[in-house]
């Protein structure tokens, strides 16, 4: 039979049936259901105290990191966020005691909401001093007025749709258009 939802009433009207002796067979044909899911809520019954059984909250693999392990790892991604995946690894392994491996730990990240292109950019960001000499050497090389800066979108040259031109066949339509 194709699952479909039971409803509770129907369930134990099925259970009431069974107890009053009327055979599973026709229980399970008047209520269009199988012998199996009868069994089943009788065993839910006895098990649970219910004929709908508790439902498992805890699905799949058990987690490696405890809650208290992963808030500290978002504290310390919120902190400095210039850290390597292997960094962070060894400061999971230090902290927590706990041997994580990259893909895990990337997904528990990831689950965070914490991208990868912020790690990425943070981290290739992260030499402090670099960057001040860097900004002491463009203070003392360039002034305000000998900076340029450009934005190539508006650059004639490369303007990709024609925008009311018109040419004899075989010439080159010329645009009267500002330079911004």
């Amino acid at each position: 039979m194709v699952f479909r939802h039971i409803s509770k009433d129907v369930k134990e009207g099925a259970l009431w049936l069974l107890e009053h002796d009327y055979i599973p067979e026709d229980i399970a044909y008047l209520l269009g259901v199988s012998e199996r899911s009868i069994h089943r809520w009788r065993n839910n019954v006895e098990l649970h105290g219910s004929v709908v059984a508790s439902r498992i909250l805890l699905q799949g693999r058990p987690t490696l990191m405890s809650t208290e392990a992963r808030e500290d790892l978002i504290a310390l991604t919120a902190e400095s966020p210039e850290l390597f995946l292997d960094e962070i690894q060894d400061w999971v392994v230090i902290t927590h005691m706990t041997a994580i491996s990259w893909p895990q730990l990337w997904q528990i990240l990831k689950d965070c909401a914490i991208s990868y292109k912020h790690l990425r950019r943070a981290a290739a960001e992260r030499n402090e001093e670099l960057c001040q000499e860097w900004c002491q050497a463009y203070q003392q090389a360039y002034t305000a007025r000998q900076l340029l800066f450009i934005d190539e979108t508006s650059k004639d040259d490369c303007t990709i749709y024609q925008h009311y031109g018109c040419s004899i066949l075989g010439q080159r339509a010329t645009i009267p258009a500002n330079f911004v």
